[in-house]
This record gives C-alpha cells, structure tokens and sequence, in this order.
C-alpha cells in the first residue's frame, strides 16, 4: 500500500475506536471511588506500604490516648505581647519562683483570640522558640529543655505541648520567641497557660504577676495578662476520662432571693481523717445535662478554701487562689467554666478543708453553690478522695449528694492522673501531627501512582488500538494482494487471449490485402486491420495500467513517450522536460492521477492526429509552483475555442471532468489557423 493511502486509512479506522478508548480513559480516571480505593497500590510501592503501616501504628497509638474535650472559653485567656511589623522581632517573659525548685516537665498551653465561638485555636502560639531553666539571677547555669528556633513549629491548636525534663532544678524559667505567630500584617506571641510541674503540683500556681519580667506586654484585663499564664484557666478543661459520671456532685439548695435575701454564706468540708501536709485544693465546677451550654454552672464569684485542725474552723487558715496584678489574693475569680481551680498553701498541715461561698451563683431566679468535685493533694496523693463530707445544707437526690464530692468523677466522666493527662494529650497532637504529615505523603504517592496507572492505562490502550490498526492493515494488505493477483491474472489473460486475438485479425488482414486487388475489398480491410491494431493499441494501454500497481522509476513518462510515438505516427513531435525534474515529478504520481492522465493524453493525441492536420507537435513536461502540467501544442488549423463545437464537445467535457476529479484543470488555447495548445496542470502533491 502506498504511504498516502496508508495514512488515509488509518484517519478513516481511527474514529471508529476513538469513543471505546476514551471511554475506557475515562472510567479508569473517574470511575467510582469505591473502585479506586479497592486498586492494590500498595503492591507496587514499598513505601506506600510503609507509610500505610505507620498510619495504622499512629491510629492505634490515638486510640489509647485521652480524648480531646471541646476547648474551653472563658473571659481569662492568657498571656499577649504587644504587636510587631516584623514576625521575626524576639518577644520573651520569664518566671521567678523564689527558690530553687525540681522540675518534671514544663507545660505550654496555646491560646485561643477573644474571638468566642470562632476563636483561632492556637492564637498566637510561637513558630519557633526555646525554653529555658537557670537556677541562679545572673543565668550562668542557663539550660535548655525545648530548642525549636531551626524550624517551624507546627501549630498545637487546642493541645499542649509537653516539655519533660525530670530532675531538672530551676528558679527561673524563661520562653523566647524568635518567630512569632502572624495574624494577618501584624506578629505576636500568646498563651493561655504554662504549667511547671513537680509531681502533682503545678508550681505556677503560687507565681503572681510581680514574679515576671518580659519583653512586652497587651494588658487588658481580665482577657490578657501575665497573671493569666498561671490562673488554671485555659482550652483543655479538665482531665476527664472516658467513663462516664454516675452522679453530678454537691449542690446547695437553691434560694430565692425573695424568700431569703442575705443566702450566703454556704460551706462544704471534707475530714481527712488525720491531720496531714496540704499542698493543694483543686474546685472542679459542676456541669449537670440540664445546663449543657452553661460550663461552671453553680461555681460560687466569692469563694474561699480554709485549713483547719477543728471541725468548727475556729482557727482556720487560709489557702491562696491565682492572684491579680497587684499580687493580692483574687477572691472573686471569673467563672472557670468546666477548668479545676487550684488554691495552694504554704507548708501548711490539717484534717479538715473547708470550701466557703461568700457569694453563690446566681441560677436565674434562686441562687445556689455547687461543685463536681473536691481534691486535696498530700504530696502526690488525693486525700480527699471517699472521706466524709459534710455541708451547711445540701440536695440528696437527682445525682446530688456530698458524697459526690469526693467520687472521683465530675458531673460527665471519670477524672483522670492530670500531668499524665497532660503528657497524653501532648502525644496525641504528636501523632495528630504525624499522622497529617503521613496522610499528605501517602495522598503524593496516590496521586504518582494513579498518574503512573493512567499512564499504563493509557499506554495499553495505545497498544491495543495499534495492534488492532496493524491486524486491519494487515488484513487489508491481504486483500490488496488478492486483488492485484486478480488484476494481473485478467491482465495476463487480456493480454495472451484478447491480445492473440486481435493480433491474428491483424496478421490475417494482411494477408487478404496481399491476396486481392479489389480496392473496395481492400479498402473494407484495410479498416479491419486499422480497428484491430488501435484495440490492440488500447489493450495494451489498459493491460499496462492494470499490471503496474506503484509508479515512481520512470514508467509515467516512458508510457506517455511511447503512447505519443504510437499515436503521432507521421507526424513529427519533440518532448521536453521529461528528463528534468518535471518528469521525475510526475512519475511520481499516484495510480489514479497516473490512468487519468494517460486517457486525457491519448484523448488529447487523439484529436490532434484525426482533426489538426498537423507538420509538427511539440509535448511538454513542466514543473511550477506546486503544479504540474502536460503541454500538447500544434501547427495545425485551429479551431475557434471560444464557439461552441459539437463534435468535440464531448471529449473536451471529458478532459475537464476527469482534472476536476483530482484537483486539476485543463487549458485548450486555439485559433482558426494558429495550432491549438492544450495544457493539463494537476497538483504537485
């Protein structure tokens, strides 16, 4: 098959398997994602499978971490520094606690905006810092537990970050940030908390706002302040487990301000047993279901935590609460929501703990005090926990009771070991973390080895629809030969019977000529013998034709050259150009062009021999800006070609249908005793 008519086959098969293809793509790509997520890439990528295999790691790790609560809001949000052009500006604050003390770990708890409901999580938390610990004023034991001013820390949003460093002794304890968090065009840095702990303790809690210094400070009480690093409030509330609460806690009896205008105080104690060390008292604020969107519910805005040896309190101490700016004792604390407050003694010893609301909660239209729960820390040890508990009055009943108070449980779940809480939530956003980096690393090797699979999808479809074009080539090639077999064997046939033939009518037409003298006769056979040559002629034209399937080595030119001899016999003629470029040119030609011009050329010869009456013919072959022409010229009479001819109408029809059907055109240029041209252009290509 020739290269052209190869090409045009393939743009006609082409289409037909166009639409089966690109529907086959097209599921590969869109189709479900259940389908999707059911492909074994894991098979071709180890890594894949490595990072499958961390994810399901992380995923059982979280399982067995403390549940994240929903953050906690409250009016005291943390500490603020003042805002910067430049997030690179150091902003800084350092605590003092009086005495060299021993050090588990160091606790930042992120902030949230005073934004309510909407509040960023993790606002203003630093993207690169260090902490430190010294034990002297000079800073010359300085030591660094935390050091991530190298590379951004990711963001914590509601989780802490849990610093060990057990066995550590410190006075001072300083964070600096060396990048600050950006909102928007401006920098800053913000916390809500941070915890020092030492055992059980958090040893911050004693820390007033005299006990800093810092870079910079927004104080705007009672949202920002230095006091409110170490006031107990912050997003985690409180570390509640799992199992859920089957009481609510101790509650007071609600009163109506009508009926009794004075209702404070009330008071709920707990006996200890013996006297023991007190360190710490911790006030877990009720939360029953009926007040779900109201955290802190029944936690008294006056309060105090009292020590005494005597059930009476008749010489009680006084423990301390988080203290305000001025270094007082803060009796009057915004509502804590669901966060335990803390109120710490000071080497102090006791059998008996006594809560005391100055002013109750106001609940509408009755007042009340309650508490989920009350904790007394002896070293490292829940005192309270299962003691006696009594009250100046209390509601037994509904989930309520003193006994409540002292259960182990808030109003919602079971209370949890806090620093090992703390460290558990801070593994938590670790994982979290980690888990996010694995997720984005195995979505890039998803999408690679989809990309790579659409590829292959692809690439198999290339493949199948080639081999299915080269098995049509194939069969067409087939084909084709069968068919040529079929066009040479008729030809064979023409040329050995046909072409017998007419050669005997000739051979016998020249015998009778020979045998008689009768000119009518020999006129009669002498146009026998004419016809039979020209058939023959024509047979053979049309058997030469049919034999030669490819042009190209000089056959179109030599096969005009000998039809012109043939035809022009006694006529002198003289050829141009066919053994330039021209002639190279159209032998090139394909098969149809190729018969087409051979019938206009002998159509063309024909005309000239029988009506020209021609001395002298001159055939030229030329090449020109992309055509090619065929040039029959002669001296002969001429015809006016601008009248119409009936005799030769049709064949001049002729010529003009057959170069239209290829593109080309024919020129006839003649006058009445001036010769006539006739030129047949076609395309070069």
């Amino acid at each position: 098959m020739a290269t052209n008519d190869a090409d045009r086959y393939i743009a006609s098969v082409m289409p037909r398997f166009a639409l089966p293809c690109a529907a086959i793509a097209l599921l590969a790509m869109f189709g479900g994602g259940a389908v999707r997520a059911e492909i074994p890439y894991g098979w071709f990528s180890p890594e894949l499978r490595r990072v499958a295999a961390e994810r399901e790691s992380l995923s059982r790790k979280l399982e067995s971490q403390p549940q994240v609560l929903d953050p906690q809001y409250t009016e005291r949000l943390g500490y603020h520094s003042g805002f910067s052009n430049s997030a690179d500006t150091v902003e800084w604050f350092e605590m003092d606690l009086h005495r060299d003390e021993a050090l588990d770990a160091v606790v930042l708890v992120p902030a949230t905006s005073n934004a309510g409901s909407s509040a960023t999580p993790g606002y203003g938390f630093p993207v690169r810092f260090r902490v430190e610990i010294s034990g002297s004023a000079d800073h010359a034991d300085r030591t660094v537990i935390a050091d991530h001013t190298s590379a951004d820390f990711p963001n914590p949003e509601g989780l802490p970050v849990y610093l060990p460093c057990p066995g550590r002794h410190a006075r001072f304890v300083r964070l600096t940030a060396t990048r600050l968090f950006r909102e928007g065009d401006r920098a800053l840095l913000a916390l809500g908390e941070m915890i020092l702990l030492q055992g059980q303790r958090n040893l911050a809690w004693r820390i007033g706002r005299a006990d800093f210094t810092y870079s910079r400070t927004m104080g705007v009480l009672p949202m920002w302040g230095l006091s409110n690093l170490v006031d107990g409030h912050s997003v985690l509330g409180p570390p509640e487990g799992p199992s859920p609460s089957p009481t609510l806690g101790y509650s007071s009896r609600k009163v109506s301000l009508l009926k009794e205008p004075h209702p404070a105080p009330r008071w709920v104690q707990v006996d200890l047993g013996a006297e023991m060390p007190v360190d710490e008292v911790r006030l877990f604020p009720a939360h029953p279901p009926e007040y779900a969107h109201r955290p802190g519910y029944g936690f008294p805005p006056g309060i105090k935590v009292e020590l005494s040896n005597d059930p009476e309190f008749s010489d009680p101490v006084e423990m301390t609460a988080f203290r305000d700016g001025s270094g007082a004792v803060q009796r009057e604390p915004v509502n804590p929501g669901d966060n335990f407050v803390a109120f710490t003694a000071h080497d102090e010893t006791a059998r008996y703990v006594r809560v005391t609301a100055t002013k109750l909660f106001d609940s509408g239209p009755v007042m009340v005090f309650a508490l989920a729960e009350m904790q007394v820390w002896s070293g490292d040890r829940n005192a309270a926990l299962g003691r006696p508990v009594t009250a100046s009055d209390s509601v037994e009943q509904g989930g309520w009771s003193t006994a409540a108070l002292v259960d182990g449980f808030t109003s919602r779940a079971n209370i949890l070991d806090w620093p090992a809480w703390l460290a558990g939530l801070s593994q938590r956003r670790e994982a979290q973390q980690q888990l996010a980096i694995l997720e984005a690393r195995q979505t890039e090797l998803l999408a690679r080895l989809r990309l790579i699979a659409w590829w292959l999808v692809a690439a198999l479809i290339a493949t199948a629809l080639l081999a299915l074009l080269g098995f049509n080539l194939r069969q067409r090639r087939a084909r084709q030969h069968e068919m040529e077999a079929l066009r040479q064997r008729i030809s064979q046939d023409l040329h050995d019977e046909i072409g017998s033939s007419l050669g005997s009518i000739t051979f016998i037409s020249d015998d009778a000529l020979a045998l008689t003298t009768d000119e009518a006769m020999r006129h009669e056979l002498g146009e026998i013998r004419e016809t039979a040559q020209q058939a023959l002629d024509s047979m053979r034209d049309i058997v030469r034709l049919a034999q030669n399937g490819t042009y190209g080595h000089g056959d179109l030119t030599a096969h005009l050259r000998e039809i012109a001899g043939r035809m022009l016999r006694g006529i002198p003629h003289t050829w141009h150009g066919e053994e330039d470029a021209a002639g190279r040119a159209f032998d090139r030609l394909s098969m149809a062009v190729h018969r087409d011009l051979v019938l206009m050329f002998k159509e063309a010869l024909h005309n000239l021999a029988r009506h020209a009456q021609a001395t002298q013919a001159d055939l030229t072959l030329a090449q020109d800006a992309g055509t090619l022409s065929l040039t029959i010229q002669d001296n002969g009479r001429g015809f006016d070609s601008a009248a119409k001819h009936t005799g030769a109408g049709m064949g001049l029809t002729n010529l003009q249908r057959r170069a239209a059907r290829h593109g080309g055109r024919v020129e006839i240029t003649s006058a009445p005793s001036q010769g006539t041209t006739v030129r047949i252009c076609f395309p070069a290509s």
